[in-house]
């Protein structure tokens, strides 16, 4: 059986010329969550986005269950079942809850009744606050309707960047807690994330993104206790050694 996402030496970036990715390879497994760490600047959120179809690629593929999906418009890969919460403008704050869970089933042909009471009972919050506009959801609250919004039509892969920002310790605990239930149906989740204590608890499988490229990649657990994570993060190992593998 294909895996659920591979990523095949892209190349990707904002300019003609001037890529940020720079020949990035990585796989995820139905049932696994994939934690992509590194600096500032190393091309983690590019290339999450690339993935989604929101960044152009100048080189290299993209597999959704062994389908190059790499051509794919963006709003076409949601379909084939590629979902991406992106860190900001993820909610309409104008809407109510109910309403932003409405309007993305609408415009993903899904009649509420159809997936609506599965998303409530699975995010008891934003059950008792269907009423209430996305804007006032607190930080946690709101990646949660974010994440449901995601979850309309049911994906194989699930990517998110920085879910955690901004949140408190308890807020991330609990929206990380919300990813595991999703991984262990069977989706394959890419997680974006600075804070790599918490990013390496919820992970099955790490990588480290440098210059573009990913450096380091294997079991979380054993990557959090690994001294290549400090030397990477502040630069003391030169970015042109081979990708390390666990």
């Amino acid at each position: 059986m294909a895996a659920a996402l591979v990523i095949e030496t892209l190349q990707a970036g904002y300019e003609p010329g001037l890529p940020i990715v720079r020949g990035a390879s990585l796989q995820v497994e139905a049932g696994e969550i994939l934690a992509l760490l590194g600096p500032n600047g190393a091309g983690k959120s590019t290339l999450v986005k690339a993935v989604a179809g929101l960044v152009a690629v100048s080189a290299g593929r993209v597999l959704l269950q062994g389908a190059d999906i790499t051509q794919v418009p963006a709003h076409r890969r949601l379909a084939l079942g590629l979902a991406f919460v992106p860190q900001t403008e993820n909610v309409f704050a104008n809407l109510t809850v109910a309403e932003n869970l409405e309007l993305a089933a609408a415009l993903q042909g899904v009649k509420p009744r159809q997936r609506l009471p599965e998303l409530y009972r699975r995010f008891p919050d934003l059950d008792r606050q269907r009423s209430l506009r996305a804007g006032r959801l607190s930080g946690g609250q709101r990646q949660m309707l974010a994440i449901a919004r995601a979850l309309i039509l049911p994906p194989a892969v699930l990517m998110l960047d920085e879910p955690s920002a901004g949140l408190s310790p308890r807020l991330v605990g609990e929206v990380f807690l919300s990813l595991r239930v999703i991984r262990d149906e069977g989706v394959a989740i890419v997680l974006v994330e600075q804070n790599v204590k918490s990013a390496l608890a919820v992970a099955d499988r790490a990588a480290v993104l440098v210059e573009g490229i990913e450096r380091v990649v294997g079991p979380a657990a054993q990557l959090q206790g690994d001294p290549r994570l400090a030397e990477l993060y502040l630069g003391r190992r030169s970015v042109t050694a081979p990708a390390g593998a666990i």
